[in-house]
């Protein structure tokens, strides 16, 4: 069959669907779409957004044939991913690095809105759903942080969780809904789950579509200034091979972050270890500015800070109705812009540099860094169901499972928030006399999270056995 023959039979069936789905008027409308004052390098930021939410839908669709949602097995299931899936890490690695560059891309996707005044003329609805999907991608990263359910994840975690549980009235029950309880668990990771598989992208493609339906309505706002006001090209071929390029510049930027610096996974979250927490970066500026508000002030970060910034954010078209749009004719504009951008990598900076030079932070941070380096860089460990090599050590005794299987399992594997015991001793801050101690009053030893008052009494021989027990657990 020759090529015009080939070429004949695709235009044939191209009519035949066009015939029944109008898709060729669809094509048009968004190929040849006028824009005023030309295709611009300027105008690619949106483009690159929505191949960066095209990019995560895909890998984070890979990565839910194998993540198991529970506390059991959700940190396993991740390391599974990383470290045995051919392109694994790969994987991982886009949508680990894609998070964190969607919202760098939309502040800057706004930032641009905002100093070339293209909220104005009639385009409101552009900012205020472009306003919205900027707070969706923070719960997106929010929620997307903790399921790998290592310890970085768990306790930066629970400090966001702790600072959204600060908020009078509100912020106790706020803090129980979003965890499912009192501390973090089984339930947590699920809701965290639900939320940023399910929930949250169907919220942002819904907001996608809506801000694509405004600004086809409205047009392309085109040059702050007149002087190309006249110039109109389509979006083909210009600004289609401009997005392109930006487009795959952004996603050969990812591949090499994910090959060079592949994805931060350390050992598994464990409620009782003494791990020195920190938020996501994009909390890092409100956890800063807690060091600087104390007691009853801490509601300024808290509240006042991030109700100020969207409170301005969503209604600066309404109170800013002067049609002037060039930036060197709106010096205030331009001066606080600046400053909401500075302003939090200054903060950002100025944490890193206080943690990196305190003489106790420091040296711990370190330290938790070379562990998770040292995990990252370990072959995979299949998980033992029910602790089975833990039996062929010695059988645990009965004082342990009448006293302690309920929380920590039949053979110290854990279960639901509660820690595994299998190689509790392995940790420096665990020797025998520790596990002694905390049999004695795990209050005084001031746990994290502390035996129930219930425990029973032991006898001083029946503790030497459980922990002389828990020494074999390798």
């Amino acid at each position: 069959m020759n090529l015009e023959k080939i070429t004949a039979r695709l235009a044939a069936a191209y009519a035949w669907l066009d015939e029944r789905t109008g898709v060729k008027a669809a094509v048009d409308a968004a190929l040849y779409e006028p824009i005023r004052g030309g295709a611009r390098w300027a105008y690619v930021f949106g483009s690159a957004l929505l191949f960066l939410f095209a990019m995560m839908v895909v890998t984070g669709i890979c990565m839910t044939l194998y993540y198991v949602p529970s506390a059991d097995h959700a940190h396993t299931s991740v390391a599974y991913i990383q470290k045995v899936v051919p392109g694994g890490a790969l994987i991982r690695g886009l949508h680990h690095y894609g998070a964190s560059t969607m919202i760098i891309v939309a502040v800057l996707h706004l930032a641009q809105g905002f100093l070339f005044g293209a909220y104005k003329q009639r385009r409101e609805l552009i900012w205020l759903t472009g306003a919205v999907m900027l707070l969706l991608l923070l719960l997106f990263s929010f929620t997307g942080y903790l399921l790998p359910w290592d310890q970085a994840a768990y306790f930066g975690t629970k400090v966001g969780a702790s600072i959204a549980g600060e908020i009078p009235l509100i912020g106790p029950l706020q803090r129980r809904i979003l965890l499912g309880g009192e501390d973090l668990s089984t339930l947590t990771l699920s809701r965290f789950f639900t939320v940023h598989v399910f929930l949250l992208p169907l919220g942002l493609a819904g907001l996608a579509g809506l801000h694509l339906l405004f600004f086809r309505r409205s047009g392309p706002a085109g040059p702050y200034h007149n002087r190309d006001d006249n110039r109109v090209e389509r979006f083909y071929p210009g600004q289609v091979f401009k997005d392109s390029v930006a487009m795959l510049a952004v996603f050969l930027v990812l591949v090499y972050l994910a090959y060079s610096a592949p994805a931060e996974l350390g050992p598994v979250a464990d409620p009782t270890a003494d791990y020195l927490a920190r938020p996501p970066w994009f909390f890092m500026p409100l956890f800063q500015m807690l060091k600087y508000f104390e007691g009853q002030l801490s509601l300024i970060p808290i509240m006042g800070v991030p109700a100020l910034l969207f409170g301005l954010l969503f209604l600066l078209p309404f109170f800013d109705r002067n049609p002037e749009r060039h930036p060197l004719k709106r010096k205030l504009a331009v001066a606080l812009l600046a400053l909401f951008l500075i302003g939090p990598v200054a903060l950002i900076a100025l944490a890193r540099y206080q943690d990196t030079h305190h003489p106790e932070f420091g040296p711990k941070l370190q330290k938790q860094e070379e562990e998770m380096r040292a995990f990252l860089k370990a072959p995979f460990e299949p998980q033992v169901v029910g602790g089975k090599s833990a039996v062929k050590a010695a059988a645990a005794p009965q004082a342990y499972l009448e006293s302690c299987a309920a929380c920590h399992g039949e053979q110290g594997e854990g279960a639901a928030s509660f820690p595994k015991l299998i190689g509790v001793t392995a940790k420096p801050q665990r020797t025998k006399e520790d596990l002694l101690k905390i049999l004695d009053d795990s209050e005084a030893y001031q746990l994290e999270l502390p035996m129930p008052k219930s425990f029973p009494k032991l006898s001083a021989e029946q503790k030497k056995e459980i922990v002389e027990w828990l020494a074999t657990l390798k």
